[in-house]
């Protein structure tokens, strides 16, 4: 039975073998060798030796083997002896041959029925020979009874249960189900019938074998079957007395745990097999699940088709391998020999492919066809995990398709669960396609695009819910975990990252006693590895991991997946010849991969942290390796097999032609290979290479190192530039990294990164009695010193089999003493990264040129160099890396001397010169500094678009220092003398404007009409009194006024007229409509000035459009006391002609003129027809003169349902009538205005009237009222009188049309903006609700938020204003602990990072003013105040701090 089966594997300790009464006494014991019969002497004798079934099974107690011999039904021995130690249990000793015979039949029954695990062995030939036919027949029998077992009949009546449920469904089906139901049950169906399809085939396969079986042991007996089965035999069993009796009775016993498993590759067996005997190349497509990692290789040794020679399955990883070979051999424990089963994860020379069945990594099997090309000792290669396409794999299948042409014998197959089987069918010249259905259990796919939307995510711990310290991603991955572990059923979790730094701190970070947290990457140990396979009773197992666990690895209990969706890969740019690291998007097949992880041995979830739009747009499969990296290890490998060129190789997909031939540059850069003859070979250093197996640049510079003496400091630089990103933690909450900074800046060396972790490893290495709390202590990552180590020590073992190195136990190289070997080491490096050369910039924002590329890109923050203050003018660097800004990671100094080894000297100079040179310009005061930069910056960056413009260079700058007082121009010497003269004008330019600045003011603003004008300069000084009616401002205005250079104009101005006095520009991007043309105001010294500019300036071109100066009798907004609102008001200039044009929608002008056919206005019928000129228009006749565009717009409004989208009245093109002056018209204004106000006499406190003069063209006249913001109700009486009124100055017909409309403006910075967009949008959506009120904002290019309400009354605004205003003004922070010395500590680099935390942890927006040294707050009311309050904590502390930190720093 199966139990008695799966007994049997168990050691004997674990059970005791059955045993029967005793019929005699048994003899006493006195030592374990006592002989108990003493057989005649010179008698024959027959031995029986029990032997022990393997050297994991201890010797069974005396008292059990006595009990055995004495239960047996046959002939007692003759003699027996008991053994303690080796093989050997047992002897018993025969006279007859027929009894020795049946105690061997006997005894091997007892063992097929579970009773015993020894082993029966005959070591005399005729006894052997006699007792064969026996045993035989046993076994034949023992085949035929398992054929009715149980298991047979468990396996029968799932069969039946699922036909049951097929039925059940089908007749569903034939009933009425909407479209959903019916595609549910007709997808239950089939996966019911596969399912029954599957167990049937299996329950077959099993009967097959065990017949099989039955008919070998009575093979030339009477009742052996004269039928035998076509096709290959599964087991191999020998014919005669050469069967192995011990190996078949575990292959059955293997065949029983097969059946009861379950695996699906077992129904497909024979078939699997005899599709290999007949086709030298198959492709098996396994789905997941489905066994043939581990079944295959068993399937081919079993049945003996690779004679004596080595069956070798590839994989892609080191773990796989061995966790693969781990679990083979265990399965087939007693079927094969010792050594049967081995692993190999690298290849070393003279490595021997002796064992049966080997598992290696792809890599190891690429080495050792370099050095056995004909592949000698190998039948059967298997290729698995071929959908990954790794660069291995690529060119291993290239080389095998090269052998098979050679070696007829050898076989092929190509395994994967999702590969591209058209692709590599058709590679392999059309072979066939085997599939092999899975067993995954149904896995239900949830998308969680946004965990924090789960209703579950209050549950997750608030340090998981606050600011991310990691990757967002990261973040969502370790609540998503938290979720499933506290509201899901048991079962572990595997959740899926990016990177092993990522996934140790998604290790360190979740936190919970009920679970074990377990790390699973490909940089682990295999004993670290191995800790995922484990099972923890009464714990949850939850395993964080990267793209090693979607394939190869079954990890039981998982029964929850969360996928990120993401993979970092590092992509070989052939244009630039640089490796650009990234997180990018996983393929559809990668997904899928994954979600079946939770599906192996039940019933499962995926939790996919993306939406399923995002699943849709993600390629189907992922590219292969070989089209994304360098290629540089696989030319060389492609050379080291004899093949002169590399592009004519025969690539399963052929990468770009251009990234092969960077290969062979940087190869020949190295001096790995060289041309001749136009063709490539190697070189010894590229033999060298080529035999150290790893990345050609790391190989280079071991070697180069060895050949100045630098054995240690070569192995050591390869081993930590392979692992160097994860080296240093930095990881956790902002003063985690800061304090992991601090530690980082002692252990950092001045030439950069790669002789900082050279230095850390030697420290490590030192002897510290404890190095994991020293790592501890420093943030240093101890799991990856210890692989450091590891790599290091396969390094060695490497370079002595392979080169004859010894590689010494002492260092050269001391970081902390400066010498020769720091020379040697940046020649070395520089020698190696030649083709990563970069060269400063000469301004920290555009950090380095990639001199391959032209590429700008700077340094990445965790470099070392950025602790010393100023940056090397050389480096060269490992990779760029791009998340998604790109950095250079990796960095060394290189001395400029050592470059012209690399580079010609001519070439490193032209070089130089597109560096930017530093040039200051100090002893500027702070309000001179304030003018050239201007309200937000704005003239500061006019000045630097026009330099970048002129010099055709976008990397000239313009930087303000107010703390030192000056101007720092960066420029190349080229254009550094350009820049320096245009801003050294704008310099003298603003000093001179200030010189003269002065204000003008009404003396008497409460007085009506005209008061004199005085101009105040510097001291309050009356530089100008003008008591008449002259004025001194002039107005600017221009077709294109909001593109116009201030400076330029202002030069222009002064060029022509003397005596600026101040200028002012038209603030606001939200124009009136007369405002447009505005460009702003300019105050003279003199009234005689501003006379000057009006007759000098009007019609001069400038910036493609004239002029035009209109002189401004009285200042402007000077009386307001309160924030403005203002309302527009027009008259016509010119009478109308009774025409109009109104423009209708597309389409529906002819629809407008049939339903106003009967329009009258004021008494009087008006005509509309179709326009024939202007498209969809409707042109109007016999409109009454007096009426105005607004009651004709009315007029159509009332009659016709269709839109009405402009209303123009023709007017008289010149004016009949002279017009009243603007000045008659402001006056007159005025006093209609001045009864509603409340200081009659003195009326221009309260408001301002602007009449514009008009255009010869234009046909109304249009004025603006300015009234003070806390005088709403009595503006709108002041408008309501004016609405519709005549002024006493004009004609009837010149009715006054007054916008009910008011506008004002507020702005605020873009960062305060975005801190309070919440509040400020539902503000902002409040009053939508609110009749006649609208909004609209914009953020402009200097990063200003500007909010403009429109409404029709004054009141309203001031309302809607007043809230808005507590948002966008944010809060002064005014603490009497924030002295000026503390203020000033956020200017240093500590109080930077403590404000960016500050911001971070409050949700706010902190506003330093250098000038004035406030501090506003920006935020919600409670997170300004928590803000407030941090900041007013840390300030203080940091000052006190400041010392002991510059000591630490000098340390």
């Amino acid at each position: 039975t199966l139990g008695a089966h799966a007994d049997a594997m168990r050691p004997s300790q674990d059970r005791r073998p059955f045993r029967p009464p005793d019929r005699v006494s048994p003899p006493p014991h006195l030592h374990r060798q006592q002989r108990l019969r003493q057989p005649p002497p010179h008698a024959r004798q027959f031995a029986v030796i029990l032997l022990l079934a393997g050297p994991t099974f201890s010797s069974p107690p005396a008292t059990e083997v006595d009990a055995l011999v004495a239960g047996l039904q046959s002939p007692p021995p003759d003699g027996l002896s008991v053994c303690s130690s080796g093989r050997h249990a047992a002897r018993l000793l025969f006279r007859s041959l027929p009894a020795a015979a049946a105690a061997a039949r006997e005894l091997w029954s007892l063992r097929l029925d579970g009773l015993h695990l020894l082993t029966p062995h005959l070591p005399d030939a005729a006894l052997a020979s006699h007792a064969f036919p026996l045993v035989a027949s046993l076994f034949a029998s023992h085949a035929s009874r398992l054929l009715d077992s149980g298991l047979i009949s468990r396996s029968a009546a799932r069969s039946a249960e699922l036909a049951v449920s097929i039925q059940s469904v089908k007749r569903r089906l034939r009933g009425h189900n909407n479209f959903r139901d019916f595609d549910q049950f007709n997808l239950q169906k089939k996966t019911l019938e596969a399912e029954k399809e599957l167990v049937d085939a299996r329950i077959a396969e099993y009967k097959a074998a065990m017949s099989l079986i039955r008919r070998a042991m009575l093979r030339g007996t009477d009742d052996g079957e004269e039928v035998e089965e076509e096709g290959v035999d599964v087991f191999g069993i020998g014919e005669g007395e050469d069967v192995d009796f011990v190996r078949l009775h575990m292959m059955m016993l293997r065949e029983c745990r097969t059946l009861n498993e379950g695996l699906p590759i077992y129904a497909y067996r024979r078939k699997i097999l005899n599709h290999i005997f007949n086709n030298q190349v198959m492709i098996l497509i396994g789905e997941t699940g489905s066994g043939k990692s581990t079944q295959l290789v068993q399937f081919l040794a079993d049945s003996g088709l690779s004679g004596n020679d080595s069956i070798v399955c590839t994989q892609p990883r080191k773990i796989a391998a061995l966790s693969l070979a781990h679990r083979v051999d265990e399965e087939s424990k007693g079927c094969y020999a010792d050594n049967f089963v081995s692993s190999y994860s690298s290849f070393l020379n003279g490595q021997n492919f002796s064992s049966k069945i080997i598992f290696c990594t792809d890599s190891c099997l690429l080495h050792h066809c370099m050095n056995d090309a004909d592949l000698n000792g190998i039948s059967y290669i298997i290729v698995d995990e071929a959908h990954e396409r790794s660069l291995n794999t690529d060119l291993l299948l290239a080389l095998i398709k090269k052998k098979l042409l050679d070696r007829l014998d050898l076989r092929l197959i190509i395994m994967s669960a999702t590969a591209d089987a058209n692709r590599l069918a058709e590679y392999f010249y059309g072979c066939q396609t085997f599939h092999v259905k899975g067993r995954n259990f149904p896995v239900e796919i949830k998308y969680v695009p946004d965990v924090s939307v789960d209703a579950s995510f209050n549950i997750v711990a608030s340090s998981l819910r606050g600011p991310c310290a990691a990757a967002s991603y990261v973040n969502d991955v370790i609540r998503q975990v938290s979720i499933i572990h506290k509201n899901e059923e048991e079962g572990a979790i595997l959740a899926f990252l990016t990177s092993q730094l990522e996934v140790e701190w998604a290790c360190e970070n979740f936190t919970d006693a009920s679970a074990v947290v377990l790390p699973m990457h490909g940089k682990l140990s295999p004993v670290e590895q191995s800790r995922v396979f484990e099972s923890y009773s009464g714990m949850r197992k939850i395993i964080f991991c990267t793209n090693i666990a979607e394939t190869s690895l079954t990890i039981k209990e998982v029964k929850y997946v969360v996928d990120s969706g993401l993979v970092k890969d590092s992509r070989f740019v052939p244009s630039s010849g640089l490796n650009v690291l990234k997180v990018n998007w996983i393929s559809q097949s990668s997904a899928n991969q994954r979600a079946g992880r939770a599906g192996r041995t039940g019933v499962g979830k995926c939790y996919r942290l993306y939406s399923e739009a995002d699943f849709s747009m993600m390629e189907l499969h992922q590219e292969p390796e070989i089209q994304k990296v360098h290629l540089g290890t696989a030319v060389l490998r492609i050379l080291a097999l004899g093949v002169k060129d590399a592009q004519n190789f025969e690539f399963v997909d052929a990468p770009n032609p251009e990234a092969i031939n960077m290969a062979v540059k940087n190869l020949e850069q190295l001096g790995a290979v060289k041309c001749n003859c136009n063709c490539y070979e190697l070189t010894d250093t590229g033999r060298h290479l080529v035999k150290l197996g790893i990345e050609p640049r790391l190989g280079k510079i071991m070697l180069d190192c060895f050949g100045f003496g630098l054995r240690k400091e070569g192995v050591v630089l390869a081993a930590v530039m392979a692992n160097s990103s994860s080296i240093f933690c930095r990881v956790g909450t902002d003063e985690e990294k800061h304090k992991a900074d601090l530690q980082k800046v002692r252990l950092c060396h001045q030439d950069g990164d790669l002789f900082t972790l050279l230095a850390v490893y030697k420290k490590w290495e030192d002897g510290h009695e404890n190095r994991n709390m020293w790592c501890w202590q420093n943030s240093i990552n101890a799991k990856t010193m210890r692989r450091c180590q590891e790599t290091i020590s396969e390094l060695e073992n490497c370079l002595k089999h392979e080169l004859k190195i010894i590689i010494p136990s002492y260092w050269c190289w001391n970081p902390e003493a400066p010498s020769e070997h720091d020379k040697l080491l940046k020649r070395i490096i520089l020698s190696s990264l030649a083709g990563n050369l970069a060269m400063f910039l000469g301004h920290e924002r555009f950090g380095y040129q990639v001199i391959s590329t032209d590429q700008i890109v700077n340094l990445h923050p965790s470099c070392s160099l950025l602790n010393y203050g100023t940056k090397p003018d050389w480096v060269v660097f490992s990779e760029i890396l791009s998340v998604p800004n790109q950095y250079l990671v990796c960095v060394t100094a290189v001395d400029h001397d050592a470059l012209y080894a690399i580079h010609p000297m001519s070439s490193i100079q032209q070089l130089e010169i597109h560096k930017l040179q530093i040039k200051v310009i100090s002893g500027l005061g702070n309000n001179l500094l304030g003018k050239f930069v201007g309200k937000s910056g704005q003239n500061q960056q006019k000045i630097i678009s026009r330099l970048k413009e002129d010099c055709k260079d976008d990397r000239l700058t313009v930087e303000v220092n107010f703390n030192n007082n000056e101007v720092v121009l960066f420029a190349t010497a080229q254009h550094m003398e350009k820049v320096f003269c245009i801003v050294n004008n704008a310099l003298e330019c603003e000093g001179k404007l200030m010189r003269n600045e002065c204000l003008e003011r009404s003396l008497f603003p409460e007085r009506s009409g005209s008061s004199p004008i005085a101009l105040f300069g510097s001291g309050a000084e009356v530089k100008h009194l003008e008591l008449g009616k002259r004025y001194l401002t002039v107005e600017v205005l221009h077709q294109n006024a909001s593109d116009i250079n201030d400076k330029e104009l202002i030069s222009l101005v002064d060029s022509l007229v003397s005596g600026i006095a101040n200028f002012h520009k038209s603030s606001g991007n939200f124009r009136l409509g007369s405002d447009e043309t505005k460009w702003g105001k300019i105050t003279f010294l003199k009234p005689e000035n501003a006379e000057d500019a009006v007759s000098k300036l009007n019609g001069v071109e400038f910036h493609g459009s004239s002029l035009r100066i209109v002189p401004v009798c009285s200042p402007d907004n000077q009386g307001l006391r309160f924030p403005s609102v203002r309302a527009k008001l027009c008259w016509p200039r010119k009478e109308s002609r009774g025409l109009a044009l109104v423009t209708c929608a597309s389409g529906e002008a002819q629809s407008v003129v049939d339903d106003c056919f009967a329009l009258g206005i004021d008494g009087r019928y008006i005509s509309c027809r179709v326009s024939t000129k202007e498209e969809n228009c409707v042109f109007v006749e016999r409109i009454p003169l007096h009426v105005s565009e607004r009651e004709l717009y009315d007029a159509f409004r009332s009659t016709t349902t269709r839109r009405i989208l402009n209303i123009r009245l023709l007017r008289v093109k010149e004016a009949t009538i002279a017009s009243p002056s603007v000045s008659v018209c402001e006056e007159v204004l005025i006093r209609e205005i001045s009864p509603f106000m409340p200081n009659k006499s003195f009326p221009g406190k309260s408001f301002l009237v602007e009449v514009f003069p008009p255009e010869e063209n234009d046909s109304m006249m249009r004025a603006t009222l300015t009234f003070d913001g806390n005088l709403h109700r009595e503006a709108a009486r002041a408008l309501d009188h004016l609405e519709g009124s005549i002024l006493p100055c004009c004609q009837p017909w010149q009715i006054i049309q007054c916008k009910h409309v008011f506008h004002s403006t507020m702005s605020c910075s873009v960062r305060a903006y975005n801190v309070i967009s919440q509040e400020v949008t539902s503000l902002l959506e409040s009053f939508r609700s609110q009749k006649g009120v609208s909004y609209n904002y914009e953020k402009t290019e200097n990063g200003i938020f500007r909010v403009r309400l429109t409404a029709n009354a004054t009141k309203t605004i001031a309302d809607l204003r007043r809230p808005l205003e507590i948002l966008m003004k944010g809060k002064t922070i005014d603490h009497p602990d924030l002295t000026l010395s503390a203020v000033q500590m956020l200017l240093s680099r500590d109080g930077v990072a403590h404000l960016k935390s500050i911001e971070q942890e409050t949700g706010t927006y902190i506003l330093y003013d250098r000038q004035s040294l406030n501090i506003k707050v920006f935020g919600h009311q409670h997170h300004m105040a928590e803000a407030e309050a941090k900041l007013v904590h840390a300030l203080p502390q940091l000052l006190e701090k400041r010392p002991l930190e510059i000591l630490s720093s000098w340390a």
